[in-house]
């Protein structure tokens, strides 16, 4: 059987399966990006607290913690709820709790960052980190390039 479509048809198919399997690669990229366990703080690294003037919750990079707490812009790294969101300039933060570790995440177009942490007399103790760039977007193009051209070879070949 013939393919009578155009040849604007034929690429236009081709980008649309090409967009889908770049989609599916990076969500399973983002979704199986390792863990890396005894890491150290990096600097800047998204910890919530409750803000002192409206006791809501807050978000601080860790290197800016010690220096928030000693002017008393924060009151605790506790949080009163169990789960919660805060919008950022340019950024997003999610967090949760959960036996007593905090997961935290945060994201914004180009970007997604997650900690666990737990809080030991005030002061976060760094659990493990997932630091997702947009590596993963460029790995899914590689890959939903690899896929497509597997396929139309495979549709020349039988």
């Amino acid at each position: 059987m013939e393919d009578k479509r155009g040849f604007f048809a034929k690429i236009f198919i081709a980008l649309m399966i090409f967009t889908g399997l770049v989609w599916v690669w990076t969500v399973a990229f983002i979704m199986s990006w390792p863990w890396e366990k005894n890491a150290e703080w990096k600097p800047e690294f998204r910890v919530v607290a409750v803000c002192a003037a409206d006791k809501e919750p807050c978000g601080f990079a860790y290197s800016e913690l010690a220096d928030a707490k000693a002017k008393g812009i924060y009151t605790t790294l506790e949080m009163p709820e169990p789960a919660g969101d805060v919008e950022e300039k340019q950024n997003w933060l999610k967090w949760k709790k959960e036996n007593g570790i905090y997961e935290v995440k945060a994201s914004s177009w180009h970007f997604q960052t997650t900690i666990r942490y737990k809080v030991e007399n005030e002061v976060p103790v760094l659990i493990e980190y997932q630091d997702v760039a947009a590596k993963a977007f460029y790995y899914g193009i590689a890959a939903g390039l690899f896929s497509l051209l597997g396929l139309y070879l495979r549709k020349l070949r039988g």
